[in-house]
């Protein structure tokens, strides 16, 4: 028999690249699909990108009407009425300034904050001596944002030439400034400092410099049992000083100097945007998706113009026409896959609100049991389409708090809500577990345990009492 080849036709089940970008740009979160757009952008010259509005408050980019970091909401234009409009630009007005003036810069005439560092150097000029101000000044410029001193004084003695000992007199000297408490190199030195500026004698005030001098490590352990013990006193005694010491003293020396928006918005921590924003309105809830680029994205128009009519066009090289068409057949699978990944994540979410009504308006407590499998099959879609579509997401509650939208989907939330509940009641794993099993669910000590260390919640031992 003679060898030979023989050709057959197979079909195959494939993922066309269509379905493949729909698919990774589905499970990206709100800012990861910012940064790809823009790189596309940046590759194709067949996109376009309409230019980002900014909010008037807070200067973010506002989606939509609505802004995703400060809630700001856009007027509606056609409540607004333009009867007035030509009046603006009567040739009438007139500068009110001379020509001869500079503009006025209403800004000048703002006080700026006066920061720690010149605080304390304002004191060191008019205390300390020339040879030590030099010094003082170094220390000055080691302190953190909470006015602690965490550099180590055997390294700046090095740096300065000079002897620790030498060093530490000038740093007992930087301690005596005001503010009580700064340059403390523990949060026992700033307190016991602070004690020192103190001048009520009572028997609380000398019971708590007692504890923060001989019994710091147990007052860090919660251990106020132990301590009243050594003291010969009553734990309550012991609550009463603590309180003294709360009362009275201030852990962060710098918080005076901070300004006001730095006490809402801690510098160290910075806030997510969401991909979902669920806010409460006249009819009820209402879940927004967050997409700052897909609503602006468009198909270029001289790549457009220049698609449809390029069968008429000879001129062009094939070269040419192989990259018009491959440029637009990308931007719209990008914009398809954009308005796919849009649409699925706004029925997930409108499906979420409708199913989790409670948890948005009553709190943690009033989750219900829900699996991703159930919102697909009250969708219609495949179950791997929401676990893609939940990947990393975030949502905005009507309080302005930002969770992972996973959170919706963790049935022991309820008994964790209970267990915080019974931890301010002072109560051990146990004895939570026993309070539970009345309420008619029954979990394990070990159980209480492992919610307690999610929520971040100390041991019995470790907590006050309320």
């Amino acid at each position: 028999m003679a060898a030979g080849i023989i050709l057959t036709q197979k079909q195959n089940a494939g993922m066309v690249p269509e379905h493949l970008l729909g698919k990774s740009v589905l499970k990206m979160s709100a800012v990861e699909l910012q940064e790809f757009v823009r790189a596309q952008l940046a590759e194709n010259p067949a996109l376009a990108l309409q230019e980002e509005r900014p909010c008037p408050v807070c200067g973010s980019e506002l989606v939509g009407e609505v802004c995703a970091m400060c809630g700001y909401r856009a007027a509606d234009e056609s409540e607004a009425s333009d009867e007035y409009a030509d009046d603006w630009h009567d040739e009438g007005w007139k500068v009110a300034q001379l020509a001869d003036e500079d503009p006025m810069d209403t800004f000048a005439l703002v006080a700026a904050p006066k920061s720690l560092a010149d605080h304390l150097r304002e004191q060191i000029r008019s205390e300390f001596t020339e040879d030590t101000a030099e010094i003082a000044e170094s220390i000055v410029d080691a302190l953190d944002e909470d006015g602690y001193l965490h550099d180590p004084l055997i390294d700046m003695a090095n740096r300065l030439r000079m002897s620790v000992p030498e060093l530490e007199v000038v740093l007992r000297k930087v301690q005596s400034l005001d503010p009580p408490g700064i340059a403390a190199r523990s949060l026992q030195e700033c307190l016991l400092i602070q004690f020192r500026q103190i001048e009520s004698e009572s028997q609380d005030r000398e019971l708590a410099e007692t504890i923060l001098c001989d019994h710091w490590e147990g007052i860090e352990r919660m251990r106020l049992d132990k301590v009243a013990q050594r003291l010969q006193v009553s734990r309550e005694d012991v609550e009463r000083a603590l309180m003294f010491i709360r009362e009275r003293l201030n852990p962060h020396p710098a918080d005076m100097f901070r300004d006001p928006w730095e006490r809402l918005a801690p510098r160290r921590v910075s806030r997510t945007a969401p991909d979902i924003a669920v806010r409460r309105t006249e009819t009820g809830l209402v879940a927004e998706i967050v997409d700052p680029v897909t609503s602006r994205l468009s198909l270029d128009e001289v790549y457009s113009d220049l698609y449809a009519e390029l069968s008429k066009k000879r001129s062009c090289s094939d070269a040419d026409k192989t990259h018009i068409r491959g440029c637009v057949r990308d931007a719209k699978c990008l914009i398809e896959a954009l308005e796919f990944r849009g649409s699925t994540l706004a029925r997930i979410a409108e499906e979420l609100v409708r199913c989790q009504a409670e948890y948005f308006t009553e709190g943690p407590s009033a989750l219900k049991p829900l699996t991703k499998k159930e919102i697909a099959q009250r969708l219609g879609v495949h179950e791997s389409t929401v676990c893609r579509a939940t990947q990393d997401k975030t949502i905005q509650l009507p309080s302005g708090e930002v969770i992972s939208i996973e959170v919706l989907f963790d049935s022991a939330l309820p008994v964790k809500e209970l267990v915080r509940q019974f931890a301010t009641q002072r109560l051990s794993d146990g004895e939570i577990a026993g309070k539970l099993a009345e309420a008619g669910i029954h979990i394990a000590r070990r159980t209480v345990a492992k919610y307690r260390d999610q929520l971040r919640v100390l041991p019995v031992e470790y907590r006050l009492a309320a």
